[in-house]
């Protein structure tokens, strides 16, 4: 079989408000940004809607280790506008259902994350079996739009 795929290169999270978004992102998580777009114009049929023409803000985001990062774009749709009332997607759905990013230190984030008392946590700090051995210390939690994300520590035994 050939092998098409060499890397993860971003993934976009649909946003109601950037400002909103960037104030979590990179003043919460620390996450960094690497390019913005404002009022970016474009064919329609990037999203399936030849024929329209789409706009969005954009922020382009990646962590401390930059070497070949995944980026993660965070989109407000300007036209069409993202539906801001769905409600937030169970976890069991099809499709990506959380993001997750290596930490060290995950108990000090953890207590630094719970004292601003505005973060919803979905679970506290576990230990878990890591694949192919050692440890893995995780919690999730979900940002401002209602997406689960979690945090991982790495260990060996």
């Amino acid at each position: 079989m050939e092998k098409f795929i060499d890397r993860l290169y971003h993934v976009c999270i649909t946003v109601a408000d950037i400002e909103e978004a960037l104030a979590f992102y990179c003043g919460v998580l620390g996450l960094e940004s690497t390019g913005s777009l404002r009022n970016e114009k474009s064919d329609g049929a990037v999203l399936g809607r030849p024929g329209e023409e789409i706009e969005i803000h954009a922020e382009h985001l990646r962590g401390t280790v930059t070497e070949n990062a995944t980026v993660i774009d965070l989109i407000q749709y300007i036209t069409p506008k993202a539906d801001e009332t769905a409600p937030p997607q169970n976890l069991e759905r099809m499709g990506i259902t959380r993001m997750a990013f290596g930490v060290k230190n995950i108990d000090d984030i953890y207590e630094t994350l719970k004292a601003r008392g505005d973060i919803k946590f979905v679970c506290e700090p576990m230990l878990l079996n890591a694949p192919g051995g050692g440890w893995l210390k995780v919690f999730t939690f979900h940002d401002p739009f209602g997406v689960t994300l979690e945090l991982i520590e790495s260990g060996q035994e």
